[in-house]
């Protein structure tokens, strides 16, 4: 097999033009026979037993040629890519010149490559280490909030008051048709918390358990859904219960409560301890953050292709529409609410994609300028541990394992990288944040 390269810097691209003897076509002539053989067999032969000269009869050598070719294309492409070493991305554009039995193949295929990378000099990196600390505000805060989740509630026979839950159900009404979402039974609404719209939360203080009221909400200027700021609706409510919210007294027997707790102290000392150990998570990535950007910032590149920055896009697509659904939001309505378009979204999340493609292309040059490696057994001591964390059940996606090694493998080395990159950046060990173990 013959290969030519051609590079496009400019696209960073490279066309390969592949050009394959009579010899090396054959055995792929011969499974494709056998292939077309398989369901409809020629006069005197065997499903899937033709050979090559009996297909060229029964099919024409047209059919058995196309048919040779959808198979060994991809197989050449691999091939040719493996053997000089070329970085590409997805799959190419192919394009048959010449394909006969008697004088072999020739065909181009144009594929994307990651562009070259030529980092800066990175003796004068610095990054600023920020101070982690858990003030006693913070803490009493959070406390206030774990008290808050075990509330109980209490049935009371007196109108509703600020702080009180009242469970209704609702319809709202906007230029006189009941809204999308506008609609809900047995709805618990926690009056001044601000779940509501403010005025539909304000307009429920007074109401008492078996009471039905209708009153006109103004929706806020800044409100989440832009066609809706300003306007006015309709609110149909019936009151079925009124309940005081009873948060328990922060004491020894709360603790107790809680968890293996001795007293309040104890639940304090642990919270405190998970709380610095979320800021200090917080603070490795912003430090991390902060170095692979400078890395970046000091770089050169060549262009980068544009597959790698849409693939990238389709990412923060995916990771904004799994975050909606945690909402129990679609994408679509998103849209509506923001007064978008797709295509202005992707328009959007262009610019941060780039960036983010050129911190990992940065990444990746600065592992190789410093060969840093990882090996097998770390990759598979890697996968093993995720295989046990996520158990495969029954329905449950199947996990691609050969995907996930090479997942895990660019995982350990940046993480080897940026380890590097701390102290070139003056972090040592003693000074440098680590991370939460998951």
């Amino acid at each position: 097999m013959d290969v030519e390269i051609t590079k496009d810097k400019e696209k960073s691209q490279v066309t390969l033009k592949i050009s394959v003897t009579p010899e090396e076509l054959e055995p792929h002539l011969d499974r494709a026979a056998k292939a077309l053989s398989k369901n409809n067999p020629p006069k005197g032969f065997r499903p899937g037993k033709a050979t090559t000269a009996v297909a060229v009869e029964a099919f024409g050598k047209d059919r058995l040629m196309t048919e040779a070719l959808e198979k060994a294309i991809p197989r050449w492409f691999v091939q040719a890519v493996i053997e000089h070493k070329i970085d590409a991305l997805g799959r190419p554009t192919s394009s048959v010149e010449q394909a006969s039995i008697e004088e072999g193949v020739t065909f181009t295929a144009t594929v994307d490559v990651l562009p070259a990378v030529t980092l800066g000099d990175l003796s004068g990196i610095k990054v600023e280490k920020r101070a982690v600390e858990i003030t006693d505000e913070q803490l009493d805060k959070e406390l206030k909030v774990l008290t808050k989740s075990r509330s109980t509630y209490l049935d009371v026979a007196r109108p509703a008051e600020e702080g009180d839950t009242v469970t209704v159900d609702f319809k709202v009404m906007l230029d006189g048709k009941l809204m999308e979402g506008g609609e809900s039974k047995n709805h618990p609404v926690h009056i001044g918390e601000g779940h509501f719209v403010p005025d539909f939360e304000k307009k429920l203080t007074g109401i008492t358990a078996g009471d039905t009221r209708e009153f006109t909400i103004t929706f806020p200027d800044d409100f989440a859904t832009k066609e809706l700021r300003g306007k006015e609706a309709t609110a149909n409510v019936k009151a079925h219960t009124v309940q005081k919210r009873m948060i328990p007294e922060l004491n020894d027997e709360f603790a107790k409560s809680v968890g293996k707790f001795e007293n309040l102290a104890g639940l304090k000392d642990q919270l405190r301890e998970n709380l610095l150990a979320d800021k200090q998570q917080h603070e490795h990535e912003r430090l991390h953050g902060e170095l692979t950007d400078k890395l970046a910032a000091a770089a050169t590149f060549d262009a980068l292709p544009q597959s790698l920055v849409d693939r990238e896009i389709e990412r923060r697509v995916a990771e904004l529409s799994q975050m909606l659904t945690w909402q129990q939001k679609s994408l679509e309505q998103y849209l509506t609410e923001q007064d978008k378009t797709m295509e202005k979204l992707r328009t959007e999340l262009s610019d941060p994609a780039v960036k983010t493609v050129q911190v990992s292309l940065a990444l990746r040059q600065f592992a190789q300028d410093n060969d840093i490696a990882v090996t097998d057994q770390e990759v598979e001591t890697e996968v093993k541990a995720y295989m046990e964390q996520h158990q495969q059940t029954e329905g449950s996606p199947a996990i691609d394992e050969d995907e996930l090694k090479t997942s895990i493998a660019n995982t350990l080395r940046n993480r080897k990288a940026l380890a590097q990159l701390e102290a070139i950046a003056g972090l040592t060990s003693k000074d440098s944040v680590k991370a939460k173990s998951s």
